[in-house]
């Protein structure tokens, strides 16, 4: 019988979470292409808003810290 190794445990738990982090970006698109279907009055704006699902607003706080100020915004990119 042969032993799961360290590093086969380390690359399934990478894919897992590759796995949940793609499944959290799918249900954020999709929950943005069911609201911009209604209120979207062209595709242009329809595509906007599905390609920003997964950003957050920024809080007046996070526009201040200088600490956020430096680091990337889009973290999808």
């Amino acid at each position: 019988m042969d032993q799961i190794t360290v590093k086969e445990i380390q690359k399934l738990t990478e894919a897992c979470l590759n796995n949940l982090k793609s499944d959290e970006l799918y249900r954020l698109r999709n929950d943005a292409k069911l609201r911009a279907v209604n209120s979207s009055k062209s595709y242009d704006e329809f595509k906007d808003i599905v390609d920003a699902a997964h950003l957050k607003p920024l809080s007046r706080h996070d526009k201040m810290n200088s600490q956020t100020n430096k680091s990337r915004w889009n973290s999808q990119i």
